[in-house]
């Protein structure tokens, strides 16, 4: 309780500097530095290169980064609810319309088939694997619903089983999709990662330990959970894992900051809307059909379309649609904080867990900081996810495949000499040839580029710390492969593959991980909360309509509030982390 306190008095102050806590951080030396920036340079590269991106941001799902960002006027986006009029709360929009349908439901039953508003039926409450057997909005709903929610339920509002006369004149009638245009250009609080996927993973960390500034909360995996408390009622109450209270207070932190909103993912990105009557023109509201078994998503081929419209923004929602102030960024990783997941079989997830309050409060702080500085900035910005791009399309399958598919020593040597003989000078003015080769390789594409603020200075670090390793090591292979090229044998090429794949390891770059060649009617299958396999996120694959059903594993997200191990919403995973024991790579 007293954390959220310290959250409310930040945001009654506007969550001014002056609070004790990160007060004595800062007067302790404590703040983003350049250093940090370039210890955890790959994590840096991939929060630029995956933001508002479905893919990346599906397999880095531990967001620990903070944007400002700007939807242009003209922009359509989608709102499902189970009546015609626009909400006068904070409520939710989705980008695709896909997504919006699946809420844009009537009160024909409940999740489980009960009465409406009812919960599902008996069991654990977790989500099959992929889509559960009566198809993608059955299994939506067991995970996304709690018992008081209807679809994309005014954050506001009172629980929906407290108004029985208006299920009685509704129940058996299809629910309404919401169509609005962006009356003029809107502000939003992006935050990067799986962030609305409610998992106990880490995905929920910077919302609910930075911004919201509750620990109290059991999101952890690595001790059991305290006695449940006594049910929220009234206003802000309902939703899983305290969803409704979470975008309630996430938009009174948007009040403050004169902003519209917050824009995170899940399986499709979403915008937690504070009000919908500004800045929003609404342009149509049609009713549904009757939500039968059989209608619109829930069937295989509603599934399928589903996945098919979300993958068609793994690589980005749209230059148009939204854009990205890349100066504004305030990152977990610009910090010197420990970033453990207590999870010792995921190392590879970030996680705020062991962030102390002092340091959690300073971040906070910064964020607010930088907010207020941006206010109506219209200066121009770097676009670093072009650089990132940039730099992933020259390196990324060419070192995927000679560490995969290395023919000889002959052929390797080749590529290598492709990629790198563009940075060397062959007249003999550098005293280190390799040493000065391998410099310009790594500038090479911050060439021309001049940070001015301090996040750019930032990314700049991170960036160059990834194209350093990355040209280090590539140098480092050649030069093994032109000194033993007189005497070459099995154990030269192992050590050289063996180099390439621990560089791979190293750069975490989504595209590794990328579907090659789906045929026309397939989609590249990921885990998107709260969807997809275990397998999938180890290794994507391409579905189509009869084969998206098809999971041939476990939940990746352990079911509704769960973690990998699939144990109990809130709890530690069953020993060995799950039925396999295995952890995603």
């Amino acid at each position: 309780m007293a954390t959220r306190l310290l959250a409310a008095t930040l945001l009654a102050s506007g969550l001014a500097h002056a609070n004790s806590e990160a007060s004595t951080a800062v007067s302790n030396g404590f703040g983003p530095s350049i250093e940090a920036a370039k210890s955890r340079g790959p994590a840096i590269f991939n929060a630029v290169n995956d933001a508002l991106r479905q893919f990346g941001s599906s397999l880095h799902h531990n967001g620990m980064s903070f944007y400002l960002a700007t939807i242009p006027e003209g922009v359509i986006l989608h709102h499902g609810n189970t009546n015609p009029n626009s909400p006068n709360d904070p409520d939710w929009l989705a980008f695709e319309i896909e997504h919006a349908e699946i809420f844009a439901r009537g009160r024909h039953g409940g999740p489980g088939g009960g009465p409406p508003g009812g919960p599902p039926p008996p069991g654990d409450g977790r989500a099959k694997p992929l889509f559960d057997k009566r198809g993608g909005r059955a299994a939506f709903d067991l995970v996304h619903l709690s018992k008081d929610d209807r679809p994309q339920q005014p954050i506001l509002e009172e629980p929906y089983a407290s108004d029985p006369q208006v299920v009685g004149s509704m129940q058996g009638e299809g629910g309404w999709l919401h169509t609005y245009r962006t009356a003029r250009p809107l502000r939003y609080l992006y935050i990067d990662g799986m962030g609305g996927g409610k998992t106990t993973m880490g995905t929920l960390d910077s919302q609910d330990y930075l911004l919201r500034g509750d620990k109290e909360t059991v999101y952890t995996m690595d001790k059991p959970p305290p006695p449940p408390p006594p049910p929220r009622v009234g206003k802000r109450s309902g939703g899983p894992m305290d969803e409704q209270l979470r975008a309630a207070e996430l938009c009174e932190m948007c009040g403050k900051w004169n902003l519209s909103g917050v824009i995170r993912m899940e399986a499709g990105f979403e915008i937690i809307q504070c009000d919908f009557h500004n800045g929003l023109e609404q342009i149509q509201a049609l009713q549904r059909p009757d939500p039968s078994p059989s209608d619109g998503p829930g069937g295989p081929m509603g599934d399928f379309e589903y996945i098919r419209g979300l993958s068609e923004r793994y690589f980005g929602i749209g230059s148009s649609r939204a854009t990205i102030d890349y100066t504004s960024m305030v990152s977990a990783f610009f910090y010197p904080v420990n970033l453990t997941n207590p999870d010792p079989k995921r190392p590879d997830l970030p996680r705020l867990s062991n962030v102390t309050e002092a340091e959690l409060g300073a971040i906070r702080a910064h964020l607010d900081r930088v907010i207020q500085e941006k206010h109506d900035d219209v200066a121009r910005t770097i676009d670093w996810q072009d650089v990132t791009d940039l730099i992933v399309a020259r390196y990324a399958d060419r070192v995927q495949s000679m560490a995969e598919k290395p023919r000889s020593l002959e052929s390797l040597l080749k590529e290598l000499n492709f990629l790198l003989t563009p940075y060397i000078d062959y007249s003999g003015k550098d005293k280190d040839q390799i040493a000065a080769a391998t410099d310009r390789c790594a500038n090479f594409y911050l060439h021309g580029i001049s940070p001015s603020s301090e996040a750019d200075h930032l990314i700049h670090a991170g960036i160059k710390a990834v194209t350093t390793h990355l040209c280090t090591k590539l140098f480092d292979v050649r030069e093994l492969l032109i000194t033993t090229s007189s005497s070459p044998n099995s154990d030269v090429l192992s050590s050289a593959v063996a180099t390439l794949r621990s560089l791979i390891e190293y750069l975490g770059w989504a595209r590794f991980k990328r579907c090659l060649s789906c045929d026309i009617d397939e989609v590249c299958l990921i885990p998107m909360w709260p969807f997809g396999s275990k397998q999938d996120y180890e290794s994507p694959r391409c579905v189509n309509e009869s084969s998206v059903r098809d999971d041939g594993g476990d939940n990746y997200w352990g079911g509704y509030g769960g973690g990998p191990g699939g144990g109990p919403p809130g709890r530690r995973p069953p020993p060995g982390g799950g039925t396999d024991g295995k952890r995603p790579h």
